[in-house]
């Protein structure tokens, strides 16, 4: 895994490069835009996974990546505290995952199907927003 500094100066770039073309006149009109952008992304992503052609699906992710960092700064978010908050929910998510299914008998999901695992996600959503919900009240 890289390097924090190294991460956040790559945020911090992608961030200059939109100042700079906001400043320009070369921007985004609208969020509807930079949604239909990232929907173009992995419709490309898609192609370049159907074809198995590596050097071309990479390109395609880092446009998609770069793009939904172009939509967190458009919607005057900072990238990097989002990215750490959606890292974040995930490891909880995925921590009550494994709590669960280990309380089920499960030493691993390994051999179980798709519906299984998304299932056990979904439980873990639920338990935490409803944990955060009572919380709150």
């Amino acid at each position: 895994m890289q390097d924090s500094s190294i991460n956040n100066c790559l945020l911090k770039q992608v961030e200059k490069q939109e100042q700079e073309a906001e400043k320009f006149g070369f921007y985004w009109e609208s969020f509807q835009q930079l949604i239909e952008q990232i929907q173009s992304e992995c419709v490309e992503i898609q192609e370049a996974w159907d074809k198995k052609n590596t050097q071309h699906l990479q390109e395609e992710i880092g446009d998609l990546i770069q793009a939904a960092i172009s939509l967190a700064i458009f919607c005057r978010l900072d990238p990097q505290e989002t990215l750490l908050k959606s890292i974040e929910k995930f490891q909880q998510r995925y921590d009550r995952v494994v709590q669960m299914a280990q309380n089920d008998g499960h030493k691993t999901l390994h051999q179980q199907s798709f519906e299984v695992l998304m299932h056990y996600w979904n439980q873990a959503k639920l338990q935490i927003h409803s944990k955060e919900k009572n919380k709150d009240a």
